[in-house]
């Protein structure tokens, strides 16, 4: 994200889930405010009490929830009534942020900002129960997405994997944040240059139902989606074409799983056809050896992933996580390091409801960038227990004279 970010971006990023990139958001931010205007009002309507202004991306969300005519209903109706009471007993007070407010009905949630006569409103979203009926509906496929601008944009479904590079996201991503979440990491794989990609989206169905699919992987009850997944793997590999993936979260569990899935030829169980997990395959190191692999973040296994990988002849490019990520480091296993363990729980709530620039999961950042994003970033910053915990760690850092390492 660029730097100094404007008054409302830092507000959006602080309290808001956004449904575009960040800078996509700023992007939109730069247009100037709208006074905003509810359809049902006729004209001449709408100017007694506050104004009622719009930033960009309110006009965006705006836009796109106009196709759904019932709950754009309800939201205009919630913005109209910030003119008479941008104050109300139903409104609460965000905290951090001097006069800026949210409120909700059982479509959405506006935050806003009170000043001069006026409600700079600088975010809308669906309430969580009702994004995750939308999300829901999304369903596993692969999309080609490209770069038009500096933003990463669907271009529209696809039967195969047709470009060089490809990618599979975690948990907890619909399609519009996976598609420019997993365009970042593949920037950080291989490049600003990257321009297009296929994406393998992984559908969420909630946090719960999410982790619970990745508990089943993890443990070897290979779930649909993975399943899907792993026949992607293998028509991209009968192409002959070489495909570097990156795998995000969740999604190196499924591209793990796949690959032994793959290996125990087309089975869950190592013992179908004797081939313990590709230990005695025929093709034991050209099974999959078109692909190549970058891990970040992962919540797969690197020890038990690499032999699999290895069987498959899949070479993994990079492994690139957080000291602190919770997900990489305790679900995955991939440390004994106390001091990454107690790190990554506790940062959980960063990663679990924090922001972009803050979660030392969401996006790859050096410890040196996350620090400063967590000293001047937008975000909630450091509780009491991360402060003592950080006073702690960077005491202790600079008595052993800790050589920085990135990489388990």
């Amino acid at each position: 994200m660029p730097t100094p970010l404007s008054k409302t971006d830092r507000l959006l990023f602080t309290y808001g889930d956004i449904q575009v990139s960040p800078q996509q958001v700023v992007a939109l931010n730069r247009r100037p405010p709208s006074l905003f205007k509810a359809t049902f009002e006729m004209e001449g309507n709408g100017s007694s009490g506050y104004q009622v202004l719009t930033t960009g991306y309110c006009d965006y969300i705006l836009e796109n929830e106009g196709t759904y005519p019932r709950e754009m209903n309800e939201l205009e109706k919630l913005l109209v009534s910030l003119r008479s009471s941008p104050r109300s007993p139903s409104a609460f007070s965000l905290k951090g942020s001097t006069d800026t407010w949210s409120i909700k009905n059982d479509y959405y949630r506006v935050d806003y900002r009170i000043s001069s006569g006026q409600v700079q409103v600088f975010n809308i979203q669906l309430i969580t129960r009702l994004q995750r009926l939308r999300d829901a509906q999304e369903t596993v496929a692969l999309y080609k997405v490209s770069k038009r601008e500096g933003i990463w944009t669907v271009q529209g479904k696809t039967t195969s994997v047709g470009t060089p590079i490809a990618a599979v996201n975690g948990q907890s991503n619909n399609l519009a944040k996976a598609t420019w979440l997993m365009g970042n990491h593949l920037e950080v794989a291989f490049g600003k240059q990257v321009h297009e990609y296929t994406l393998f989206h992984n559908p969420s169905q909630g946090g719960p139902a999410d982790t619970w699919e990745s508990f089943r992987d993890k443990l070897g009850f290979t779930t649909p989606v993975t399943k899907q997944f792993a026949k992607t793997l293998e028509a991209t590999q009968q192409t002959g074409n070489e495909t570097s993936w990156v795998a995000h979260s969740q999604g190196g569990i499924i591209f793990s799983e796949g690959v032994r899935y793959l290996l125990n030829s087309g089975s869950s169980l190592p013992l179908n056809g004797l081939s313990l997990n590709g230990v005695f395959h025929p093709e034991k190191g050209s099974l999959l050896d078109k692909h190549s692999v970058a891990l970040h973040g992962n919540a797969n296994n690197n020890w038990r992933s690499s032999h699999l990988f290895d069987r498959a002849g899949i070479k993994v490019l990079a492994v690139r996580a957080h000291d602190y990520d919770f997900v990489h480091q305790v679900i995955g296993a991939n440390t004994v390091n106390p001091r990454k363990i107690a790190g990554s729980l506790t940062y959980l709530s960063h990663v679990t409801n924090g922001s972009i620039a803050q979660s030392p999961h969401t996006t790859v950042q050096s410890m040196s960038e996350w620090q400063k994003n967590m000293k001047e970033g937008p975000g909630k910053g450091r509780s009491p227990l991360q402060q003592r915990v950080h006073q702690l760690s960077t005491g202790a850092r600079k008595a052993a004279q800790f050589i920085d390492n990135y990489l388990p």
